[in-house]
């Protein structure tokens, strides 16, 4: 111990200077060290949505999947270019125009433990930079949400499809109320009316079935060319075909597995065996099988298409008739009664356009109410920004302490490296013989 306090003794000048260098530079890096502001805000997230209209029950996404996914939106481009421009806007109504930028990088979102509730900050060494941009980067996010998630608006287009179909209903009725005073007319023709109503309703069914006819007959016409194909070039031909392939059904797409499978299986014997060997060849077979039910299964979907296609041709001869019966029987009417068929067809066609369009607006009012209709919440505004030091204070307290032990290492180098003889026990080490005494240094006196 007292070797250890010599050499502290002799050396504690280097010893301090370490100590007080190292402090002093913790210090100045401390002090230089320019303060940062951080204001933010909190968010909350409502989760889930309405399985129906009427069901009140809420369906439920992953929590991790769905806060990762926010986080996301908030540090995305489609947020930050609304924050620039609400960031622009903010620094011009205090005539501040061009004086700051936001910065996307200084803008930091959290999930706040494991709730719904996001914690967006932004730092900068402005403060009233932090206070600007974090309330840009809240209310550009809460618009960006609002925006994604809110039913298309339906008053409008409602109320624009209502009106029209009015005024052609009292237009069509002004017509009637003309030419009942006109022609004076005695009551309206139940006859005429109700065959005008029906041929109008006849031609609609017609273009339908015209048009799923079309649609079937192209079905047709493309499984008439697989069902024409060999038995490989047909596997070769489905393994080809995407989604929209006329092909389709439970039964194919299994085979056409089992053909995969049995390939694989195939690959893999062919590594062991040659092709004569006897499970390969089973193997074989089975492929070949499976080919063949392939080759049956697109029959069967061509003949059913066939069918299908003779189902609508032969309604449509039957709707073609009753057009025809209709028409003449429409011919056979007076002229006047014929007008005013007319007109009544086209008062009630109206009047079903006006219901319709009146029950469509109501379900659709009931769905918007029923929507969530603000998915997030502010729960705490973006406040004053607040100063914050990001300073390390257990390195400021371990840094004296280690350039302490630093300085005794030092001290103990150098000491190391000096070989002179500073006292009495390094003299009887060194000569081998004891010391009788010493003779302490004399100091000369003024």
């Amino acid at each position: 111990m007292g070797d250890f306090l010599n050499v502290v003794f002799r050396w504690k000048y280097l010893i301090l200077a370490v100590v007080l260098l190292t402090t002093s530079l913790i210090v100045f890096l401390r002090v230089s060290k320019p303060v940062t502001y951080v204001s933010g805000s909190r968010v909350l997230v409502q989760r889930g949505k309405r399985s129906t209209v009427y069901i009140a029950d809420p369906r439920y996404f992953a929590w991790a999947e769905e806060m990762s996914s926010q986080l996301e939106v908030v540090l995305s481009e489609a947020v930050f270019s609304g924050a620039r421009k609400l960031f622009a806007d903010s620094l011009a109504a205090r005539g501040l125009q061009g004086t700051r930028t936001f910065s996307a990088g200084a803008v930091r979102a959290d999930v706040v433990g494991e709730s719904n509730v996001i914690a967006i900050n932004y730092a900068s060494l402005d403060p009233l930079e932090s206070e600007f941009g974090c309330a840009a980067v809240t209310q550009s996010y809460l618009t960006y949400y609002e925006k994604e998630t809110a039913p298309p608006p339906v008053d409008d287009f409602f109320n624009s499809e209502i009106d029209n179909a009015l005024g052609e209903l009292t237009q069509w009725r002004q017509q009637k109320s003309e030419f009942l005073q006109r022609e004076d007319w005695a009551g309206a023709q139940q006859e005429g009316t109700r065959e005008m109503y029906t041929l109008s309703r006849l031609e609609a069914s017609v273009a339908d079935v015209e048009s799923d006819m079309s649609a079937q007959k192209m079905r047709v016409d493309k499984l008439k060319i697989f069902v024409n194909l060999p038995a490989d070039e047909l596997d070769q031909r489905l393994s080809a075909t995407t989604t929209d392939s006329p092909v389709q059904g439970r039964a194919l797409g299994e085979i056409r597995l089992d053909l995969q499978k049995l390939r694989s299986k195939r690959e893999e014997l062919l590594t062991r065996y040659t092709e004569r060997h006897p499970d390969v060849m089973s193997v074989d077979n089975q492929i070949q099988d499976l080919k063949n039910q392939l080759n049956q299964e697109v029959q069967n979907a061509y003949e059913l298409a066939v069918s299908e296609y003779d189902e609508l041709s032969a309604k449509y001869q039957t709707l073609m008739r009753e057009v025809g019966k209709t028409q003449a029987e429409i011919a056979l009417l007076p002229d006047k009664e014929k007008q005013l068929a007319r007109i009544e067809s086209n008062i009630t066609a109206y009047e079903d356009k006006y219901r319709l369009l009146l029950t469509k607006q109501h379900e659709a009012q009931i769905a918007v109410a029923t929507s969530s209709e603000f998915k997030v919440a502010v729960l705490t505004p973006p406040g004053k920004a607040t100063a914050r030091r990001t300073s390390d204070y257990v390195r400021l307290a371990v840094g004296p302490f280690l350039s302490l032990i630093v300085g005794l290492g030092l001290a103990f180098f150098f000491e190391s490296m000096d070989h002179t003889v500073k006292n009495a026990a390094e003299v009887e080490q060194y000569l081998g013989t004891t010391v009788l005494a010493t003779v302490s240094e004399a100091r000369q006196k003024d």
